[in-house]
C-alpha cells in the first residue's frame, strides 16, 4: 500500500481521538493490541464488523473507514486524503515525548489547547457521524 494507506490513516484518527498509544484504543475497542499493530503496519485491513465497532471511537463514519481501508475494492477514483492544517503537525512535534520543549510546558500547551477545543468536540463527532 502507498504511503497514505489504511495505517496511516488509522494512526492519525487514533491521535485525533485522543489515545495515548494504539495499545489504549485497542483496549477502549475491545480488540487486542496486536490487532492493531498490524492494522498499524497494513499486515492486515480490519473486518467489516471491526469497522463497525472502532468507528464511533474514532469519531468516524462507518463508509469513511470502508473507503479507508478498502480503496482497491471501490469502484470510482480513489478518497483523497483529508487535508491538514500545517498547525496540526507542529503542534504533534511539539507535544511529542521527544520534544525539545519542557515537559511542564507541554502539560501547559496542551492544556490550553484542550480547553479551547472541548467545547467543539462533539459538535465535530455528530457532524463526522451523522
Amino acid at each position: 500500500m502507498a504511503a497514505t494507506g489504511f495505517g496511516v490513516y488509522l494512526k492519525e484518527a487514533i491521535l485525533a481521538a485522543r489515545f495515548e498509544t494504539p495499545t489504549h484504543f485497542a483496549r477502549a475497542v475491545g480488540t487486542d493490541p496486536s490487532v492493531v499493530l498490524r492494522w498499524l503496519s497494513e499486515e492486515q485491513r480490519p473486518t467489516i464488523r471491526s469497522i463497525e465497532r472502532i468507528a464511533p471511537v474514532l469519531g468516524r463514519s462507518i463508509n469513511e473507514l470502508v473507503r479507508a481501508a478498502y480503496p482497491d475494492r471501490l469502484s470510482g477514483p480513489k478518497p483523497e486524503p483529508p487535508a491538514v492544517h500545517p498547525l496540526v503537525h507542529e503542534l504533534a512535534r511539539m507535544l511529542a515525548d521527544d520534544s525539545p520543549i519542557p515537559q511542564a510546558d507541554r502539560q501547559a500547551l496542551e492544556t490550553v489547547l484542550d480547553r479551547l477545543v472541548d467545547p467543539y468536540r462533539k459538535v465535530l463527532r455528530r457532524r463526522r457521524t451523522g
